[in-house]
């Protein structure tokens, strides 16, 4: 489709034709609609999973105009233009900004060997935005890059948030830690949804303070990082979001049929692939991971595979084989039956 629009600023622009514009792209500039700004940070192995995760943002979020704020490294300047292109296309927009090595010289990541190897340096960039980004942005809403959206975002992007600098919700699964000042998991939040009031945060010195405690902090005291940083700097002084916003593997229910999750589904807004469990690793356990695929299929790489190579130790076969096999009873009922009847007729 073919338009006549402005190719220059000013009272009295220079037009021309342009390609390639969508009616929904039409349809945005032509309209008033709501803008939500949304921020992301990522690397170069994370290059696909970036792809779906726009895709799921653009697709559920039809009632906005989204505008995505990208700290990236190592990432080709073609593929930001392709991800750029891609947002416009959606009527949205994408801009990119640089941390530079220097700063985060020195921060504690994960080794390619832990458990938690999939953590980078890209998760300390979070703090910098506020810093980055025009200071006639408000209100932004970050989201890790293993992450799904499967509702709107206007809802929470426009709650109220009093005089708190950001919005977040409780992380269920971490450990106390008093040396560091984290002595209550009723104020402790999962840093990868944070809905940052931009002012407050400036004024409060957030991200000063955050980086204060990593560089004075043993890394082996800091186990999540930036995310332990963040919450001892907010000490509980944050703002409870509706876990609808951030649903993270420890709310999501492990005995019900794939069908059932749907059901579980209808109200929540944004998934959280959490952890190790990555949906595009072909060894991934989580109960959620059939979203993926769907929203891959709407991305503009739908046309490459699912997964990215990872390893898998015995014990990850063991624990994959055990959850398939949970998968298949609640999945199938008649395989269930057989089974009660099978360890009847054993006297097990």
């Amino acid at each position: 489709m073919y338009l006549w629009l402005p190719k220059s600023a000013g009272l009295f622009p220079r037009f021309g034709w342009s390609a390639g514009v969508s009616f929904f792209a039409l349809a945005c500039m032509s309209s008033a609609l709501p803008v939500i700004h949304v921020a992301i940070a990522f690397d170069e192995g994370y290059i696909k999973p970036v792809y779906v995760l726009l895709a799921s943002i653009f697709v559920n979020n039809r009632d906005a105009r989204i505008e995505v704020h990208a700290i990236a490294t190592e990432v080709p300047e073609a593929e930001k233009a392709k991800m750029v292109a891609y947002a416009r296309e959606q009527g949205g927009d994408m801009h990119f900004y640089t941390v530079g090595p220097e700063v985060t010289k020195g921060f504690p990541v994960p080794g390619p060997d832990e458990p938690e190897a999939y953590i980078t340096m890209a998760a300390y960039y979070r703090l910098f935005l506020p810093h980055l980004l025009p200071h006639s942005i408000e209100r932004l809403l970050y989201l890790d890059i293993d992450i799904l959206v499967v509702g709107s975002l206007l809802p929470v992007y426009q709650t109220e948030l009093g005089d708190t600098a950001a919005g977040a919700i409780m992380e269920a699964e971490v450990p106390l830690r008093d040396e560091i000042g984290i002595r209550s998991l009723e104020d402790y939040f999962n840093s990868g949804v944070l809905l940052m009031a931009l002012p407050q945060w400036r004024a409060q010195r957030i991200t000063e303070r955050a980086l204060e405690i990593i560089r004075a902090t043993p890394a082996d005291k800091l186990k999540y990082h930036d995310q332990d940083a963040l919450n001892v700097v907010f000490n509980g002084t944050w703002h409870r979001l509706d876990s609808r916003y951030n649903l993270m593997k420890a709310y999501i229910p492990e005995d019900l049929a794939k069908r059932d999750y749907r059901k579980f589904l209808a109200d929540k807004v944004i998934i959280h692939y959490n952890g190790r469990n990555k949906p595009w690793h072909r060894a991934c356990i989580n109960k959620l991971r059939f979203l993926y695929p769907e929203y891959l299929r709407q991305s503009p790489i739908a046309h490459t595979g699912q997964y990215l190579p990872k390893p898998i130790s015995r014990q990850g076969m063991v624990a994959l084989a055990r959850s398939r096999a949970l998968e298949t009873y609640f999945n199938y009922p008649e395989v269930g039956r057989v089974w009660r009847r099978l360890k009847g007729a054993l006297g097990r």
